[in-house]
């Protein structure tokens, strides 16, 4: 081709927590709780009925079921046979991403649907990991399983994938109407012109000390609507968002640059570099410094 075509930079994050396979006999329960990540659950055997804000919902073998962050549900198996099942709770930074994951209480994906994908295909390569990884080491002997690198990045991957042809089918298949009105009453088309409006404040003012009660005050919000009506649409709170943005602007320029930390720090609107640098460990557990290619250390 003749015209030079460059992607946008990406340094976003997927945090993956609580991925596995699992097995549970008739009669199983899990009690009632919610999570600050999103859940993804697929049914490999059986069915298991899933009981969310006070509606009940059957996910049978094949089904998917998407769970917003947030959202309080229990899971019961009543049928006289086993329960197999996939289960991944993740987060990504991205806020097109979780604005689109976080539009309605749980996605229901039927396995007709479900069909049309690679889905099923994406968890038979994670089977296959689990596996690999069983088979190297016995079960008794490990209580956490060792991946190995090539392993740790077939698992970012692979859910990834999971969550690219969810959301593709997704936009594929109408919400029930009962979540379209629970949408609209949340998230209606002012809230989310006015949650646009708050991260792109926020945004602009990352490299200063942007406040939630500042943005809120421009916009003449009081500071807990601002902070409702972001969370409604986004998943998130604005203090989350503006960490995180930070967080994907830190690693950027410690990838990227070869600037000195007093500089980055001052860049990200932090007081001094060691108040920089203990933040940075707080959201990574290691040091920019630890963090930062060696080919650009500053001598």
């Amino acid at each position: 081709m003749d015209a030079a075509f460059r992607f946008p930079n990406m340094i976003n994050t997927l945090q993956v927590v609580g991925c596995h396979f699992g097995l549970q006999p008739p009669e199983w329960h899990y009690p009632r709780h919610h999570h600050h990540l999103f859940e993804l659950l697929y049914c490999l055997e059986g069915e298991v009925i899933q009981e969310m804000n006070r509606e009940s919902i059957t996910v049978r073998k094949g089904d998917w079921l998407l769970i917003k962050s947030g959202v309080r549900h229990q899971s019961v198996n009543r049928s006289s046979s086993q329960y197999g099942y996939f289960n991944v709770h993740f987060d990504l930074d991205d806020p097109d991403i979780r604005s689109l994951l976080a539009a309605t209480p749980y996605r229901h994906i039927p396995h007709q649907e479900a069909e049309r994908s690679k889905l099923r295909f994406y968890v038979s390569e994670l089977e296959g990991i689990m596996h690999r990884t069983l088979s190297e080491k016995a079960i008794e002997q490990e209580q956490q399983p060792i991946l190995r690198f090539e392993d740790k990045l077939l698992l970012q991957s692979y859910t990834l994938l999971i969550i690219h042809d969810v959301l593709n089918l997704l936009r594929e298949i109408p919400a029930p109407m009962k979540q379209l009105s629970a949408a609209t009453k949340d998230s209606s088309l002012f809230a989310a012109d006015v949650a646009h409006a708050i991260e792109e404040k926020l945004s602009h003012g990352l490299c200063e000390e942007a406040s939630v009660a500042g943005v809120a005050k421009d916009l003449n919000l009081s500071r807990s609507q601002c902070s409702k009506l972001f969370s409604k649409v986004y998943g998130l709170s604005p203090r989350q968002y503006v960490s995180r943005q930070k967080l994907n602007l830190a690693k950027e320029l410690l990838v990227t640059t070869n600037l000195p930390m007093t500089d980055i720090a001052e860049q990200l609107g932090f007081h001094s570099a060691s108040h920089f640098s203990r933040q940075f460990r707080r959201w990574t557990g290691q040091s920019p410094t630890a963090f930062k290619p060696k080919h650009h250390s500053v001598q």
